[in-house]
């Protein structure tokens, strides 16, 4: 009891010092703890990157701290650090303010945020991709790359036809030293253009396996969906052409950063789907899916519908909404040109969609036997924009509505309180009301001058 006494006796100074010293204290291990954090692999530049930017290899990130994407890709844009470091890649990770060193921005014609380039000995590459991890990393290791790389041995060519999913091309070369044909020279060309995007590589003939067949050396060839396609120069057209359309697997996810470049050659036979169903044959989507790559391996193997079309399949029907200028249910089949911005639709009915009803498709669609819909026409242009805005508006709504509520309703608001005070103002004016003074002046002058008269 006694001791209780003595504490109910504390003079209330003594308490709030042994709290602070219990704060000071807790704030110690805090710092202690964040200072155990793992480090950033990002580095933070300024201004004098201009002066490094030529040495070596940088992939740099533009932001503004005030933008919403920019703070969505700062998590993401570390890990990517953090994943290149540990791949003891040559790459440095970088980010820079650009709000508060505006000399670079200004010197990059940075125009908006986020943007990332990739710098190699100078040369600048805006990337262009998913803002994704993986997406980042593949971009960064292709740009890091060499050009051309080198192929040393047979069992190295066997290994990466394993080990990579994406097409890959490779020029054989007429003898063992470095090939100076013109189709040489034309390949690097190509490849010095779309290195961050595809891989490029050369080999000597003697270490081709005696599976590949040529019939004149040097050539071309390109690997992808576990076979080869040699390029003919007789087929009439060139190697630039050949190499952007066949840069592409069987049936590629086509997203908004890549569908100009996957459609630029061909009409893009679009299976409207989502990841999650796709594998799952026990599903709808599944099984369309499934039809659908069945169709795409038939077409391949007709060398008349395979110069026409390039399957691709969709995560979500936002790009398909957005094209027909409607909604679009899963699974569907869209045939888009990127080119006109025309499209084809079968109208059959998902569960009765097979694979000889799509292949027929596409043959009337090359007949010209289906009318295409959409264009660019200054009418479907307008209709283009009012979707565009009503889907951006509803988004907005959907995502914050009291915000949005506020952003259009304050406005409007005000604009109506103008309009009212403008249409409820009395403009007329009387002339008495305007000239009082002065008339009293001339009555009162005429009158003195009556008076001076009579007098």
């Amino acid at each position: 009891m006694e001791k209780l006494r003595k504490l109910k006796q504390l003079h209330p100074v003594a308490c709030l010092r042994s709290l602070t010293f219990v704060l000071l204290v807790f704030r110690c291990f805090v710092d202690e703890a964040g200072a155990t954090s793992v480090p950033s692999q990002v580095i933070d530049l300024n201004d004098k990157f201009l002066q490094v930017k030529h040495e070596g290899l940088w992939f740099v990130e533009f932001y503004a701290p005030w933008c919403a994407h920019c703070k969505r890709l700062m998590p993401i844009w570390e890990h990517v650090g953090h994943a290149l470091a540990d791949r003891s890649s040559p790459v440095k990770v970088a980010k820079l303010d650009c709000t508060r060193y505006t000399t670079a921005a200004s010197a990059l014609n940075i125009r908006g945020y986020p943007t990332i380039i990739f710098f190699r000995n100078g040369q600048e590459m805006i990337y262009e991709g998913e803002r994704k991890k993986d997406a980042m990393i593949d971009f960064a290791l292709k740009a890091a790359g060499p050009v051309v790389g080198l192929i040393g041995s047979t069992l190295q060519l066997s290994q990466l036809r394993h080990s990579t999913k994406e097409p890959f091309f490779v020029f054989v070369d007429s003898i063992d030293e470095v090939d100076t044909s013109p189709l040489y020279t034309e390949y690097k060309g190509i490849a010095e253009r779309l290195f961050s995007a595809s891989h490029f590589y050369r080999i000597p003939a003697g270490l081709l396996p005696q599976t590949i067949k040529l019939e004149h050396v040097p050539s071309v060839i390109v690997f992808k969906d576990d076979t080869f396609m040699v390029f003919n120069p007789q087929n009439g057209g060139n190697l630039s052409d050949w190499i952007s359309a066949e840069r592409w697997s069987l049936m590629p996810l086509v997203t908004a950063s890549n569908v100009k470049d996957v459609g630029a050659m061909r009409l893009l036979v679009l299976s409207v789907i989502n990841m999650i169903e796709r594998r799952n044959l026990s599903t709808q989507v599944g099984r369309f899916h499934s039809i659908m790559v069945k169709a795409a391996g038939t077409v391949r193997k007709d060398q008349r519908l395979s110069n026409i079309y390039q399957f691709g399949w969709l995560d979500g029907n936002e790009m398909a909404n957005s094209i027909v200028l409607g909604t679009v249910d899963q699974p569907e089949v869209l045939v888009f040109n990127v080119s006109s911005y025309e499209y084809y639709m079968s109208g059959d009915a998902s569960t009765e969609i097979t694979e000889r009803s799509v292949i027929s498709f596409l043959e009337r669609i090359a007949a010209g036997d289906v009318q295409s819909m959409g264009g660019r026409s200054i009418i479907q242009q307008i209709k283009r924009v009012i979707y565009e805005v009503s889907t951006i508006v509803y988004e907005m709504f959907r995502a914050q509505p009291l915000l949005t509520m506020c952003l259009f309703g304050v406005p409007l608001a005000f604009l109506s309180l103008i309009t009212y005070c403008i249409c409820s103002t009395d403009f007329t004016v009387d002339r008495e009301e305007v000239y009082p003074e002065e008339e009293d002046d001339d009555t009162d002058l005429s009158d003195h001058e009556d008076h001076e008269k009579a007098d």
